[in-house]
Parts: structure tokens; sequence; C-alpha cells
């Protein structure tokens, strides 16, 4: 594994189990933790990005996914994303992540949440798939750009295992204006580690890998709308859970 790669995994990834933290700060909260637990039980901390649930939903409206489709994930995190499309419409999803602890953890939280057959989840690198040609009929990706340095290449595997006509949802922090990013983020410690960029860059990357792209859409009013939501009422398990006591101070800088 490269330094780069390296980094991010130590970033994201914490010793021990993932999921058992998660299910620990649920039993603290006197919540149960016996199959099927609900995904709403979950949503405070598997929904591992800005605007959590309502963010997926407004997501896999605008993809019309079916019950037929085959879908990647990319950078799945603990498997919220997967969960919610295979629930909504009953659509198969794999995941793949770089970081272990979340691959352990969505793997167990699916199936813990009933979720067990219809999702899976492998380590992988975005930049080598293994997947054949066309095994895919839609891909998501959810806040993971801003740790691509070669976005296009990434979009280009993305493209070569999707079949013809397959769409391709992204969904992250971009830059809309100039000036100095302070760090810690939710993404990254250090600027070493940080890929943000502008719509316009994504558009590029994506048509140059092959891509037909829509008009980006901004989704901040619906990201401010989540946050209040959390801070009046905050779940039983948050992303301070998965992220370390950091996490407040992350969220502070974005």
């Amino acid at each position: 594994m490269d330094a780069h790669r390296s980094d991010l995994v130590g970033h994201y990834g914490r010793n021990g189990s993932v999921a058992d933290v998660i299910l620990d700060a649920l039993r603290q909260a006197g919540a149960s933790v016996e199959p099927p637990i609900a995904r709403s039980t979950l949503a405070g901390a598997d929904e591992f990005h800005l605007g959590g649930a309502a963010a997926t939903a407004a997501v896999l409206d605008a993809m019309g996914l079916s019950a037929d489709d085959v879908v990647l994930d990319v950078g799945c995190g603990v498997g919220g994303p997967a969960r919610a499309m295979a629930a909504s419409v009953g659509c198969t999803v794999a995941g793949v992540d770089l970081t272990p602890s979340f691959v352990d953890a969505a793997t167990t939280l699916s199936a813990l949440t009933g979720h067990g057959d219809d999702t899976s989840f492998r380590v992988g690198d975005a930049t080598a798939l293994g997947a054949a040609d066309g095994t895919y009929s839609a891909a998501t990706m959810f806040h993971v750009g801003m740790n691509l340095p070669d976005k296009t290449a990434v979009f280009g595997e993305v493209h070569r295992v999707l079949r013809p006509g397959g769409r391709f949802a992204v969904y992250d922090i971009m830059r809309t204006g100039p000036g100095q990013l302070s760090y810690p983020l939710p993404w990254s410690a250090s600027p070493a580690t940080s890929h943000l960029a502008t719509p316009d860059e994504y558009v590029m990357a994506l048509t140059s890998a092959g891509f037909s792209v829509g008009a980006p859409v901004d989704h901040r009013e619906l990201v401010a709308a989540a946050l209040e939501r959390t801070a009046a009422h905050p779940p039983a398990v948050t992303l301070v859970h998965l992220m370390g006591p950091d996490f407040p101070t992350m969220i502070g800088n974005l």
C-alpha cells in the first residue's frame, strides 16, 4: 500500500471493531441490538456523508434505480447507502472501500439489518476495482472524491465496469470558492490527502472518462437542514463514535 492509501486508512480506520463501537453506543443509549435492527436505528452513523439519509434519498430519486439493477458503491464506508438502495428498490449492491474496518462493519451491520443477501462488501481500491467490464448497471460514490488525486482515473475505472448506458451518481464535497482550508477536516487531517475540486473540474474529469454529464446539483440547503435536525435531536450513535473526539472540530472547520 502506498503512503497516500496508508494515510487514508489511518485517518478513517480505527483499532478494533467499528461494528462493536456502533453497537455498544446503541446499547448504552438503551436501544435494542437484537436482529433484525431497524436501519433507522443506525442512521446517525451508517450514512457516512453530509445530509445523511436525506442526501442518500435525493441521490436515489435522481438515479431511478429498480429491482433489476446491480449497483456498485465506490467507497462504501460502513454500508449505509448500500443498505438504503437495497431496501428502497430491492436491487443488489456491491460495496468497495479501502478501509478494512469499515468493510467488516458494513458486512456485520448488513447481516444484523437483514440485508446480508442483497449487499456485499470487500476491501478494494477505486483505481483498480477488480470487476469485469460491464459488470454493473449503476454506480454511486458518496464523499470519496475529496481524497482522490486523480479523479479521471477513478471515473474511467467506474466507466469500464458499467454496462453501456449505466448511471453513475457522485455526491461529494466540492470547492465553490477560493481560500485556505483549516485542518483537520472530516476527510483529511492535512493537505496531503485532501484533493478538493470544483464542480467544473468534476464535469471535466467525468467527461474525460467517457461519461455524459448532467448539470451539477447544489445540495447545501439539504445538508444544512439535516445538520439542524441532528443538532436538535441527537441520535444514539453518531459519526463521533466512528471518527473520534476530533470530529466536532472537523465539522467546525468544514
